[in-house]
């Protein structure tokens, strides 16, 4: 599990608005690739770390009640 990307990414609301629709690799508490390529964000960020956290951020903000 990536525990420090995922508390990074919900820590900075900030990044759903810059990338929405978008596909966002982030290793550590960086975002290293993006894109709307699935196939093309993971072999980017695969050649910095293995295994690095994928994300889909949504097109439109998504409430959770």
């Amino acid at each position: 599990m990536r525990e420090i990307e995922h508390n990074w990414l919900a820590k900075h609301p900030e990044i759903t608005q810059q990338y929405r629709g978008e596909y966002v690799a982030v290793i550590g508490e960086k975002i290293v690739t993006h894109g709307t390529n699935l196939d093309e964000v993971i072999d980017k960020a695969e050649k910095i770390e293995e295994l690095p956290l994928v994300a889909k951020i949504p097109k439109d903000e998504v409430l959770i009640v």
